[in-house]
């Protein structure tokens, strides 16, 4: 069996203590009731990772002599996924997903055929929400780092975006004349945007073409929207991880 991992903010770790926070105290306490003296992981959503053992100091419970894991060989890509706003079961399967396929930060988009919205008054809940499904996430794939979640923004706003200029666009768009197979360079920064349950409105597409992106169907089938932002995202991770020194979609 694998090791126990939770989740410490890096502010709550400190000369070799980590104070857990008091959800990471309860299921460490009372779901899976960890005795003193037992050995767990513990990572800080920022990259770094330790091991060390469980000490309880009356209701407060602390992970002791902490040894720094060492740091697994990250991608050279760093990856945006922007996918449309689905239906939230759906949803927060991408969000998940697309954590455990390395996505490095998220940006929920509303577009003109999306069928959910968030209200401004929800959105604080929605993202604290969000944030906990990325996190518990990355403590079960092993992940030393957390995805970054950002608050839902129009599609307008999202090509508006500052981004690095070296950042490799991609919109996928089911009626493209060009299917994802040709070369498409990668950049060390990569931004994908896949659409709603709806599909786009031939007016984003121009409006995304004219901002930058460059447009791919994903071939004859028309996937899911969470079918579509994963298998983009897998593909790409893919070549991240087996081509660390030319990234390119090959022919």
């Amino acid at each position: 069996m694998s090791r126990r991992r939770f989740f410490v903010p890096r502010e709550q770790i400190r000369d070799g203590v980590a104070s857990l926070p008091p959800d990471q105290v309860h299921h460490l306490r009372d779901v899976l009731r960890l005795k003193a003296g037992e050995v767990v992981e513990v990572f800080d959503g920022e990259g770094c990772g330790y091991l060390g053992k469980v000490q309880v100091h009356g209701t407060h419970i602390r992970i002791e002599g902490l040894e720094e894991l060492p740091l697994p060989e990250q991608s050279r890509v760093w990856i945006t996924l922007a996918p449309a706003l689905i239906k939230s079961d759906r949803f927060e399967w991408i969000l998940q997903k697309a954590t455990e396929l390395g996505a490095d930060e998220i940006i929920p988009v509303a577009t003109r055929f999306s069928e959910i919205r968030v209200p401004r008054s929800r959105v604080e809940s929605r993202l604290q929400r969000w944030h906990r499904i990325v996190r518990e996430a990355s403590k079960q794939c092993r992940r030393l780092t957390i995805p970054q979640v950002r608050a839902p923004v129009q599609f307008q706003e999202l090509l508006s975006l500052e981004q690095p200029p070296s950042t490799t666009r991609l919109l996928f768009y089911e009626r493209a004349a060009t299917s994802w197979r040709g070369a498409c360079s990668l950049t060390d920064r990569v931004l994908i945007c896949t659409g709603p349950e709806g599909g786009w409105d031939p007016g984003e597409v121009e409006e995304a073409g004219r901002a930058g992106f460059r447009i791919f169907s994903l071939g004859p089938r028309i996937l899911r929207a969470e079918t579509a932002a994963l298998a983009v995202l897998a593909v790409i991770q893919f070549i991240a991880e087996t081509q660390k020194h030319k990234l390119t979609i090959a022919d």
